[in-house]
């Protein structure tokens, strides 16, 4: 986690269009994220085509956070390509993890948990802007990295590529 942007202990699988989609992904993917790009502003299929020569891409990344060491630090997400932050859950806290989580950062600096609020299959939409991370889950619990338990989220997020200077 030490060359992320953020600091973190997550085990993730990045996902690009200019890939094979050997599960077909794309075209369920594509309906709610198109959505997610009007509600921003941009077009349905803004940066679709791209690839990292033109500047920004889009981006698919499943993550576990793992029982133990899992979290991400408090942070706000880049906000030119994308103004809002858009996350799925493909877990569920008191099933597969017992405490932790996402959460958002009011406006007297506290952390407010919304795992209580969240099933598997929900998906929120936040402003890019809003501090929000992911409390240590299972603190007590050994590490198995081979094992499936802990938090599970899917992000749909459109990168400034490293291929353009500045």
């Amino acid at each position: 986690g030490k060359k992320y942007a953020f600091r973190a202990c997550k085990h993730a699988a990045y996902f690009y269009r200019w890939n094979d989609d050997p599960l077909g992904i794309y075209p369920t993917i594509d309906a709610r994220w198109r959505v997610a790009k009007l509600a921003m502003g941009l077009r349905a299929d803004e940066y679709e085509s791209f690839t990292p020569k033109d500047g920004v891409v889009d981006r698919i990344q499943v993550v576990r956070y793992p029982p133990a060491i899992g979290y991400l630090e408090p942070h706000s997400d880049p906000w030119q390509h994308n103004r809002l932050f858009f996350s799925s859950y493909m877990s569920l806290r008191g099933s597969d993890y017992q405490g932790g989580g996402f959460y958002v950062v009011d406006e007297k600096n506290k952390a407010v948990n919304l795992e209580d609020q969240i099933k598997v299959g929900d998906s929120t939409l936040g402003y890019a802007t809003v501090v929000h991370g992911v409390a240590p889950c299972d603190r007590g619990k050994p590490l198995d990295w081979n094992a499936e338990d802990g938090r599970w989220f899917l992000s749909l997020y459109s990168n400034a590529s490293d291929e353009i200077a500045k």
